[in-house]
């Protein structure tokens, strides 16, 4: 009897070890060895299953879509970059097959725009995770841009740049401000004073600006009588040039601005009542941003601009006179090649203006009236042109073979200086 229970227990222990436990799992995966279903983003296919089934499972539907078309076929989509798995169903709920997917940018379109675009350039694509990566030695600055245009264009937010240009272009604008302005006065006034039989009268001669004149007396003692006629005239013409040439070197690509002159306070009032002091920039100043395009051709977008105090056109305020100032000003885009020049902004402006003053009624009489009137006739011309020339440039490559606004001049001795009012002199070249 107790061998018998010993071989019923050593039996139930040995049905307790083969059978699984409760908590017991298996994992499944595709077979080794499989083969990788590669999709590229944003493309379909069609994949026929080896068994039929009931059901498609995407692992990661923000990866790949599927959808079923037959119980032995379904369609596939690629929506992001990644891998990610098809799980197929029998009719029993037992998983019949276990398709591994990965979806890949697709850089053929990518490479051929770029090829179609940017003949001659090298430059090459790699699929990085989610993004392309661009290499490769380009010729000029804007190629390089447009080819990370054209990438922006295919990934979105997914372009590294690793393209370099193979030499650094600068480039040296010259730009030229050529300004000339002429200007007449032209002023006549008649005065006269007369003595007859107690009788006095005087009519002033003055211009009508005031300015200091000429004066001429015409005739005096007309018979009995004392008579005086004078003629007060002024006349003035002047000639004013402004000429200003900046220059100013700056790589492909960048911005560079360049200022010679000043800055002058002007009393700004703060919400407290406070006066603070702030200031405003004057002189020659030129900002410009170059672009090589290549073959020489350079993009411009360049602003010069001259201005200078103008007293005249001034304010005074609380006992504080603030100068106003005359500007002139370009703003524009255009494209030179090396050396070429282009006048970027011109004007001709003319002023007239006349003025006449007379004594009421009498300087009406003809003939008689004008010995009675004062005139003035004012005319102002003005031409300003700015012109702009591209330069692509190199480094000296030695200090010397650069000049300075020093090498024509030389210091005098004390005995030059003293003895013979040299304050500078000219060396001879060499």
């Amino acid at each position: 009897m107790k061998n018998f229970q010993k071989l019923l227990t050593a039996c139930l222990a040995a049905i307790a070890l083969a059978a699984p436990s409760a908590g017991a799992w298996t994992q499944r995966s595709a077979p080794d060895g499989a083969t990788v279903l590669v999709l590229e983003k944003g493309r379909s296919t069609v994949v026929e299953a080896e068994l039929k089934f009931a059901t498609l499972v995407v692992a990661d539907p923000e990866i790949a879509d599927a959808m079923a078309t037959s119980n032995r076929s379904f369609f596939l989509r690629g929506k992001l970059p990644g891998t990610t798995t098809v799980l197929i169903y029998n009719a029993a709920g037992e998983i019949a097959e276990l398709i591994d997917v990965e979806v890949e940018l697709g850089l053929d379109e990518l490479r051929t725009d770029l090829k179609n675009l940017l003949p001659g350039e090298d430059i090459n694509v790699y699929a990085v995770h989610d993004g392309v990566f661009l290499d490769g030695k380009l010729t000029t600055a804007a190629a390089a841009d447009m080819a990370l245009q054209l990438a922006e264009r295919h990934v979105p937010g997914g372009v590294a740049n690793g393209m370099s240009v193979g030499q650094n272009q600068q480039v040296l604008l010259e730009v030229r401000f050529v300004e000339a302005s002429r200007s007449a006065v032209k002023e006549i006034g008649f005065g006269n004073s007369f003595d007859a039989r107690d009788v006095v009268g005087v009519t002033e001669s003055g211009t009508v600006s005031g300015i200091a004149e000429k004066t001429i007396a015409l005739f005096t003692n007309v018979g009995g009588e004392n008579v005086d006629i004078t003629l007060r005239a002024l006349e003035q013409k002047g000639v004013i040039r402004t000429l200003a040439e900046p220059n100013l070197v700056a790589l492909s690509g960048d911005t560079a601005s360049f200022l010679a002159g000043g800055e002058y306070p002007i009393p700004v009032a703060t919400k407290d009542n406070q006066i603070s002091v702030e200031f405003k920039k004057f002189g020659v100043s030129l900002d410009f941003t170059p672009t090589v395009l290549g073959d020489g051709l350079v993009n411009l977008r360049v602003r010069p601009e001259v201005s200078a105090l103008d007293r005249a056109n001034g304010i005074r305020s609380a006992g504080i006179e603030i100068p106003g100032i005359s500007v002139r000003r370009a703003d524009t885009t255009i494209e030179l090649h090396d050396g070429q020049s282009f006048a970027i902004a011109g004007l001709l402006q003319n002023d007239y203006s006349n003025d006449v003053r007379q004594t009421p009624w009498i300087g009406n009489v003809p003939v008689l009236g004008q010995l009675f009137s004062s005139k003035r006739y004012q005319k102002n011309e003005s031409e300003l042109v700015i012109i702009v020339t591209p330069r692509l440039v190199q480094p000296a490559s030695h200090p010397d073979r650069l000049g300075s606004p020093l090498d024509a001049f030389a210091e005098p001795t004390e005995a030059e200086l003293f003895l013979l009012d040299q304050t500078a002199i000219v060396p001879l070249a060499n």
